[in-house]
């Protein structure tokens, strides 16, 4: 760099990380330490509140009559149990080692769907934590942000130790989601900002991968202590303990410029760059940040005077909503495929941690767009090859095998979502694209739970037909989105409108771009 040289921060910090150290890698998986907690607080109600249908003992005549009427060693059933409206603590004792909240509130057979309610509110959360992120980023930053989005989590998730009602643990799960979004956002705001551009495929999918590690953690937790507040109080123990790391990170240096502290911004670039043994002063250096010349009304004004950006910025949303709802509704799901609660949810976690990274290699050898073709038909195919009844032992049939693959396939293209829809998006109106979709998400993770009820209401063979036919909508949307692969990132809606064909907009300079862009 020459002085008096003009760079704005991705040129920057591309300047100064040339390439990768173990004290680079080291400050990125710092950063990603507290995205591992989002995944345990997502699942937690499943382990926390499971219903041991398997589990239990008659105590009334009626109850033991009904057994001796079966003669069968496979009476203790849920059909056994709901069939006959067996009552708990009246009819039958529960026998299970471990304790849950739906135990302890008898929320089984009708009442079972509270289990699922309890689940979903943590997505009601976190789309008030997604809508809330921008403002508290602007406010206080990314790395502050993500602090204090952590802390709030963290308090809920030991405030779950001690709940005294149902009432109580569907606001706890608000503020878990509240929390952990915004703790989310800001981490991966922050590594976006700091990761150079030739390896920031790889850190975005090193951060789902600590997602992914979380929910191991959580697997882990809930299957080596039985007494669920207790699982409860050690997973806020690990959400507050997650802060820590996040108080040694820099401030975001584009956070700094925001605010007007260039001088600082310049000395976290300095003290990266010694990071990155590439020590470099920028005393001397302009640093450029354009603050943004739109404001909300007139960027929503703008998609209705450029149509290409409405199309693909609506079809993204349909893409996120239902790739969510799939997402979520295989994760809710596995006590519907397996009886064996921890070996099913351990493979699943096993399972993303696998999709998510091969999402890095997808997209180096087939590009964006062919790379979700290929996720999304795995998933397809999986879903149609579990209609048969095929029984391979005791605890795995081909139903089983068939979605656990099937859900590889699913997570790595919501992954690959995130990075897709980014580059659709003008830079103009990445921000505003990439929250309407992520909170479209948001609202198909809240349905995602509730789609493992329809194996009680209909026949499995019925929702897989529905998991094949949401999926190959999918498909049919990104065939009508670009194909970013080799492009450069459109920087204006009217560089989207090029990208299509159309011939009524001309090149324009984002330096003089005034919401007209014509």
């Amino acid at each position: 760099m020459k002085e008096g040289d003009t760079l704005n921060i991705h040129e920057a910090v591309d300047k100064v990380a040339t390439r990768l150290n173990g004290k680079v890698v080291a400050l990125f998986i710092v950063a990603i330490l507290s995205v591992y907690t989002t995944a345990g607080d997502t699942y937690i109600t499943v382990f926390t509140g499971f219903i041991p249908y398997s589990e239990w003992e008659c105590v009334s005549a009626r109850c033991h009559k009904l057994r001796e009427q079966a003669n069968s060693s496979a009476f203790y059933t849920k059909e056994s149990m709901c069939g006959n409206e067996l009552v708990a603590g009246v009819d039958f004792n529960w026998t299970s080692a471990r304790t849950s909240f739906s135990m302890d509130w008898e929320f089984y057979c009708d009442k079972a769907s509270k289990l699922t309610v309890a689940s979903s509110f943590f997505f009601i959360g976190a789309f008030l934590g997604l809508i809330s992120s921008t403002a508290i980023f602007d406010q206080v930053g990314r790395k502050h942000g993500a602090i204090i989005g952590v802390l709030i989590a963290g308090v809920a998730s030991l405030a779950g130790t001690w709940v005294p009602s149902y009432e109580v643990l569907l606001a706890i799960r608000v503020f878990q989601g509240f929390g952990q979004f915004i703790n989310l956002t800001g981490v991966y705001c922050w590594i976006v900002e700091f990761s150079p551009s030739n390896i920031r495929e790889s850190v975005s999918a090193l951060t789902v991968d600590a997602w992914a590690v979380g929910y191991i953690f959580i697997v882990g937790i809930s299957y080596f202590i039985p007494e669920w507040r207790y699982i409860f109080m050690t997973q806020g123990i690990l959400d507050i303990v997650s802060v820590i790391p996040l108080i040694f990170l820099p401030v975001s240096p584009r956070f700094s410029l925001v605010r007007g502290q260039e001088k600082q911004a310049k000395a976290t670039l300095h003290s990266f760059s010694k990071l990155c043994n590439n020590e470099t002063s920028f005393d001397d250096i302009n640093l450029a940040y354009e603050e943004r010349r739109q404001n909300f009304w007139k960027q929503i004004k703008d998609f209705r005077s450029f149509p290409t950006m409405l199309k693909e910025t609506l079809l993204s949303m349909l893409c996120w909503f239902i790739v969510a709802a799939l997402f979520y509704g295989f994760s809710f799901g596995w006590t519907k495929l397996s009886t064996v609660l921890y070996t099913s949810h351990f493979l699943d976690a096993v399972s993303k941690l696998v999709a998510f990274t091969l999402t890095i290699p997808a997209c180096k050898l087939l590009g964006r767009k062919r790379a979700l073709y290929l996720f999304l038909l795995c998933g397809v195919l999986c879903n149609l090859l579990a209609m048969p009844d095929v029984q391979i032992s005791e605890n795995w049939t081909l139903e089983y095998i068939a979605c656990l693959v099937g859900s590889i396939g699913t997570s790595a293209a919501f992954a690959l979502f995130y990075l897709y829809t980014s580059e659709i998006a003008p830079t103009s109106h990445r921000g505003m694209v990439m929250s309407l979709s992520s909170s479209s998400a948001r609202l198909g993770s809240f349905i995602g739970p509730y789609i493992s009820l329809l194996y009680d209401v209909t026949d499995r063979r019925v929702v897989l037909a529905i998991f094949a036919a949401a999926t190959l909508i999918i498909c049919l949307a990104v065939f009508f989105q670009a194909d970013t692969h080799g492009r450069k990132i459109p920087e204006t809606p009217g560089d989207v409108e090029l990208r299509a064909g159309s011939k009524r907009y001309k090149q324009v300079d984002p330096e003089t771009y005034d919401m007209e862009g014509r």
